[in-house]
This record gives structure tokens, C-alpha cells and sequence, in this order.
């Protein structure tokens, strides 16, 4: 995961070649956009232990029941979906809410905060994982990554709910994973989402739009005996 992560990030940060320019853009706070991510942290700490409904325990003895030999590390992949989705659409150059040198430092201020977060969490609260192999449980950093970048995606594309919606659903599906793969606690998975999505928005919130970039696209050539598609920047 690690590995990866830093691949992903190279990605972003090499792409944000950019031309400063004097225009910024003040937002105001918007405290109702906090509401879901809040109530995703709250609900999640109500379900610590043996509280709260389902509780924490009650879904890991479900889990055993059911689903005892589950093991798949395909959420280390899936956690970047979102990420990738995004970095499709603008290289066919769907039309976002942020060009892409803007868009790509949200995306990197979004996830350092976010696990800055989550890890200082994790080495402070010592929480054992489920299957006991170490005491960093609290909260899921695979879900709060993959929440990360699927808020990135809602906030460029809002006006497309089919390309959001399957953001979010990518990253429920890494949370439900982290369970069934035995690795998280319900109550991680809940406040790992809620951080993710937390921590975007306030990048959004705070964030001065300094570089002005035309995104590229690929073009499709057609000539002799070739075919395909060229990148143009």
C-alpha cells in the first residue's frame, strides 16, 4: 500500500507543471458539507467495543460466522479507483470544477492531511487490530484514502452523480473489506470515511487557486496505414 501510495502521489505532483498567476478565490466555510462526514465519525465512535448498534464486536463475530476465510488484497488496489477514475476523465478532458494543476494539489494537500490524520490517530490511540497482529488499528487508513480521493471526485464532477456515486461506492467497498479481511473494526472503517471525506472538504474550503493550465486530451490520428491516439498536452 505504502508502495503504491507513493507511486499515486508521484503521479499527481508531476503532472501540476503550472504558471502562477494572481488570481485567488476566497470561499466561504460551508459547515452543512460537514454534516455526513461528522456524523460518519460520530456514529462510528458510538459502535467502539461492544456499543453502539451494530457494535464493533457484534460485526467482527458476524464476520467469523460467515465469512471466517475471507482473504482478498484486492482493497489494496481498489482504494485508488477513485484517483484513477478522475485522472481518466481528465485525460479525455471531461469537464471538472478545477483544472488540472489545481486539481492535482487539492488531491496531494487532501491526502497528506488525511493520513497525517489517521496516523497520528493510529500510534496515539494504540487500538489492537482484530486479528491481533498490531496495535494500529484505529482508524482504517485504506478507507480513509479511498473516501479521500472519492471526494475529490464528487467535488470535480457534481454535476455528474453516475461518476460520483461509483467513487463512493468503490470506497465503501474497500471499508467493507477492511472488515471482512478481518484487518479493521467497524468503528475504523465509520471514522476512517468520515476523515476522508472531512479532510478533502476543508482542503476545497481553504484552498487559493493559483495556477491557470489548459488540460490535455488525447486526439485520435488516422493516417496510411496507422490508427490510434496521441496525448496532447
Amino acid at each position: 500500500m505504502k508502495n503504491i501510495l507513493l507511486i499515486f502521489l508521484s503521479i499527481v505532483v508531476l503532472k501540476t507543471n503550472a504558471q502562477n498567476d494572481t488570481t485567488f478565490y476566497n470561499k466561504k466555510y460551508n459547515y452543512k458539507s460537514y454534516i455526513i462526514p461528522a456524523s460518519l465519525i460520530v456514529y462510528g465512535l458510538t459502535t467502539f467495543n461492544n456499543n453502539g448498534f451494530p457494535s464493533s464486536i457484534s460485526v467482527k463475530s458476524y464476520r467469523n460466522e460467515n465469512f471466517k476465510d475471507f482473504n482478498n488484497i484486492s482493497d489494496d488496489y481498489i482504494a485508488f479507483a477513485p484517483g484513477l477514475i478522475m485522472l481518466g476523465l481528465d485525460l479525455f478532458k471531461v469537464k471538472s470544477t478545477s483544472n488540472f494543476a489545481n486539481q492535482s494539489a487539492i488531491t496531494a494537500k487532501s491526502i497528506i492531511l488525511t493520513l497525517g490524520v489517521v496516523n497520528l490517530l493510529k500510534y496515539s490511540t494504540q487500538v489492537l487490530r482484530p486479528d491481533g497482529s498490531a496495535k494500529n488499528s484505529f482508524p482504517s487508513g485504506h478507507t480513509s484514502f479511498a473516501f479521500t480521493l472519492a471526494e475529490v471526485l464528487h467535488q470535480e464532477f457534481k454535476d455528474k452523480p453516475f461518476i460520483y456515486i461509483s467513487g463512493y461506492a468503490l470506497a465503501t467497498t474497500v471499508g467493507a473489506m477492511r472488515i471482512l479481511n478481518n484487518r479493521h473494526w467497524f468503528t475504523d472503517v465509520m471514522v476512517g470515511a468520515g476523515i476522508g471525506m472531512a479532510a478533502t472538504k476543508l482542503i476545497y474550503a481553504t484552498h487559493q487557486y493559483k495556477w491557470k493550465m489548459n488540460k490535455g486530451g488525447f486526439l485520435p490520428i488516422i493516417g496510411g496505414n496507422q490508427a490510434g491516439f496521441i496525448y496532447q498536452f
